[in-house]
């Protein structure tokens, strides 16, 4: 199981250095603050509904993150639909991820994904036996929890969403799920184990249909033992806000998530 030669790819980043892997054919990029990896590791999978590859958002939210945090960051290129299912991704992104949480404290490791990047977060770390490491912090943007869209509050918020529709949520799911059924954990992780999942967070916006979900993966997961689960719910903020829309609301969630993954050494 080779890594593949690394290769630098060069830094549009001031003060970052990137770097790229080939791991199992995917291309895996690793953008880490110079020095290096003085404060811990961030797996970091993107979203984009399972069809879009990263967008300049994504590294740009990337390179804020590992600048403030001095954590580096692990970015895997996953196939997308509807070339690919999650039947040919979660093997090696198992593997990759066995890969990077043997090489880093779990106090100094975690796992932050947006909107569909999210989902394939939580549902990886439900997913690993008991034996195996487990990350200090799951980070979830606007996580899509229900490929179903059945929960019966999604649609008071629909009319309030410019981005997402339900109709269109449900064929992406189908063609990421394949011959399996979209409640499967592996794309509902509402539906998977929510014990021993360490620190959770969850940001949402009001305006957002996933959001629902969210609200109720709080309820499920309270009280549940190993589990510590916080939903930040954001008024008036729609569907990944922080990765598009710059201004104070970013700005707070940005703040949360360095303050618990470590501020870089000034």
């Amino acid at each position: 199981m080779s890594s593949g030669k690394r290769v630098s790819t060069g830094s549009p980043l001031p003060g970052l250095t990137i770097s790229t892997d080939a791991f199992e054919g995917w291309p895996v990029h690793e953008v880490s603050p110079r020095p290096g990896d003085g404060a811990g590791h961030v797996l970091y999978l993107h979203g984009g509904g399972y069809v879009s590859e990263l967008q300049p958002p994504h590294w740009e939210f990337v390179a804020r993150l590992a600048t403030l945090t001095g954590r580096t960051f692990t970015v895997p290129e996953y196939p997308v639909a509807p070339g690919h299912t999650h039947r040919d991704v979660f093997p090696t992104l198992r593997r990759l991820y066995d890969r990077l949480a043997g090489r880093h404290a779990r106090d100094r490791f975690a796992v932050v994904g947006d909107s569909a990047g999210g989902t394939m977060g939580l549902a990886l770390v439900q997913s690993l036996p008991p034996a195996s490491p487990r990350p200090a912090d799951i980070i979830l943007m606007s996580p899509w929890l229900d490929a179903t869209m059945t929960n019966p509050d999604i649609s008071a918020i629909e009319p309030y969403d410019p981005m997402s529709s339900t109709g269109n949520l449900i064929r992406l799911a189908g063609m990421w799920a394949g011959p399996d059924d979209p409640s499967t954990p592996w794309l509902s992780p509402i539906n998977g184990p929510l014990e021993d999942l360490g620190r959770v967070t969850i940001f949402a916006a009001t305006n957002d249909i996933l959001t629902p979900d969210a609200r109720r993966l709080e309820h499920l997961a309270d009280g549940v033992a190993g589990t510590d689960l916080v939903l930040r719910e954001f008024p008036d903020m729609t569907h990944a806000w922080m990765l598009l829309r710059p201004g104070p609301e970013t700005d707070a969630v940005v703040a949360e998530i360095v303050g618990q993954l470590g501020h870089a050494a000034s």
